[in-house]
């Protein structure tokens, strides 16, 4: 249940994100008296073009979360206050979503400033959820568990997808415009993530410390603490196998993370979509990520996780280049046919990167490593979207900060390649079945 409340706050961020753009634009003068964008403006407004400072969103919410995540994970693991965190960050969000239904061209500035806190609570708030996951699996079971977490999947990709069918639906009713189909879809998703989260969390139990804390150790000292150790301990036991593909994973998910983050502001400002489309957009990339997980899932099995990841990336990254360079002003149907592909890249990276995770966590670490993986997904989260604002910023087209992003996509593929061979990597972790 708070997977469904989780999808319908990702997708309402794109009509939120989309808003901005608008008002961004207006307010530094690139629309004309019809609000239609005018050609090559590249005023600033606080500073920034309107697409460098949309994406300083997700380099403030990438910074907080790098900064802060270990501290979070340390209240997680080392206190009884597991459920209170999460709940407290669902309730923070919530209000939050609640606040930007008041998104207008007066307001929009502190507006943008709580979305990039808001992006650093969703992060609290995975932290928190996913901490049950071991739990859940030591009561159930291993076979039980990975059904349900299928499901679990399911359940937000769903989610996702209803989401966007009613605001999109409900834009093309009404026929709105990007501020009011944002304002719409925050109040939709108001009502949405407060009953979702109220479910959730009230059947989610409260939990004792999974670990004591050090005598004369502070929470904040041993969050930084215990990720050196797990760091180290990786370094030295699994320096063929989880070390890599840790090592992989913090670009790879900065990457992808940014990809999908600055496609909005690409395809509202270089493109020319609106609101509406660019929810249709997401709406065909997130159909199309159900045929790359039939291509993941044979992937892998023909061959490995590991080559099927590394697949992956090297597909998307010639995916988001393609698109990049072949894009044109108000092509909504190349992006169309764009967003198909890249759907597919999407929905074959995330399964064999969970699969590989799985397959390569030792037997009695479960908790550990995966607030360790948790925390690996946000270390660089800011640094793409840094780069592509940087670019932006200084008039350097929209297409070629698209390009640069996918640059990181090399160093993550490159740790997957100083991996052992795949029977070695389950040897390695204790899971070589002989």
């Amino acid at each position: 249940i708070n997977g469904a409340a989780r999808g319908a706050i990702v997708m309402s961020n794109v009509f939120l994100a989309s808003a901005f753009i608008f008002f961004a634009s207006k307010e530094a003068g690139c629309l004309d008296e019809q609000d239609e964008p005018i050609e090559d403006c590249n005023n600033k407004v606080h500073g920034f073009t309107p697409g460098a400072l949309v994406t300083n969103i997700a380099v403030i919410s990438g910074l907080l979360s790098a900064l802060l995540m270990p501290v979070i994970g340390a209240i997680v693991d080392y206190t009884s206050y597991r459920r209170t965190t999460g709940i407290t960050a669902a309730t923070l969000i919530t209000i939050i979503q609640a606040i930007q239904i008041g998104s207008f061209s007066s307001t929009w500035y502190p507006m943008l400033i709580l979305q990039a806190i808001s992006g650093f609570l969703y992060q609290v708030l995975v932290l928190a959820t996913y901490a049950y996951l071991p739990d859940i699996a030591r009561v159930i079971g291993e076979a039980t568990m990975t059904k349900h977490t299928s499901t679990f999947m399911m359940v937000q990709f769903s989610s996702q997808a209803i989401f966007l069918v009613v605001i999109i639906a409900v834009g093309f009713a009404l026929n709105t415009d990007d501020a009011s189909t944002a304002r719409i879809s925050q109040a939709i998703n108001c009502v949405w993530i407060i009953i979702c989260f109220f479910c959730g969390w009230y059947y989610l139990p409260e939990r004792p410390a999974s670990h004591q804390l050090p005598e004369g150790r502070s929470i904040v000292q041993q969050g930084f603490v215990q990720i050196w150790q797990t760091m180290k301990d990786i370094n030295i036991n699994y320096k063929n196998s989880l070390r890599w593909y840790l090592i992989s994973v913090v670009f790879a998910e900065a990457t992808v993370n940014t990809f999908t983050t600055v496609s909005v502001v690409f395809l509202a400002d270089q493109i020319g979509m609106n609101g509406t489309e660019i929810g249709i957009f997401y709406l065909v990339v997130l159909l199309s990520t159900l045929p790359g997980g039939l291509i993941s899932s044979f992937v892998s099995n023909r061959l490995n996780p590991n080559h099927s990841m590394k697949l992956a990336m090297v597909t998307l990254l010639i995916v988001s280049y393609a698109g990049a360079l072949t894009l044109q002003k108000d092509g909504f149907a190349q992006a169309g046919v764009w967003g198909i592909f890249v759907g597919i890249c999407l929905g074959w990276f995330y399964p064999a990167e969970n699969l590989f995770f799985s397959m390569c966590l030792p037997k009695g670490h479960e908790a550990e490593l995966s607030g360790f993986f948790v925390y690996s997904t946000q270390i660089l989260g800011w640094l793409p979207p840094l780069v592509f604002s940087i670019l932006v910023n200084n008039n350097i087209s929209q297409a070629y900060g698209l390009m640069v992003v996918g640059v990181f996509f090399i160093p993550a593929i490159g740790a997957l390649s100083l991996t052992a061979s795949w029977d070695e990597v389950l040897a390695e972790v204790g899971r070589l079945e002989k």
